[in-house]
């Protein structure tokens, strides 16, 4: 399932101060906002790919880093603007059937960044 993401939030399920998983409250457009769970190994996984898609970047060419730079400024600016509210019982309560199972990249083009 790709989800276009308009805006994003995250809190931290703990349990007797262990790590159970990350709430990932996503806004989409339309303004519908979606809440998902992220255990340690698919944030691990995440985070494996973002940076990965991070080192991309320092290898172009000046000019082309120029033009991803302004894209991820104009991106960063409506993120900004649409950070969805996550709810303590949305958090007590989490869904298993809202659990991320796997994650895959889409391409680095226009606002897909």
């Amino acid at each position: 399932m790709a989800i276009s993401i308009k805006g994003v939030n995250t809190g931290v399920i703990r349990k007797s101060n262990n790590f159970i998983a990350l709430a990932l409250k996503i806004k989409e457009p339309r303004n519908k906002e979606s809440l998902f769970f992220m255990s340690v190994m698919e944030l691990r996984d995440l985070l494996i790919a973002l940076e990965s898609r991070l080192h991309q970047k320092h290898k172009l060419d000046a000019a082309t880093r120029l033009q991803y730079e302004q894209a991820r400024d104009k991106v960063i600016k409506k993120m900004a603007e649409n950070i969805p509210e996550i709810l303590v019982d949305e958090l007590k309560n989490a869904d298993i059937n809202r659990r991320v199972n796997t994650l895959e990249l889409t391409d680095n083009q226009g606002e897909n960044l």
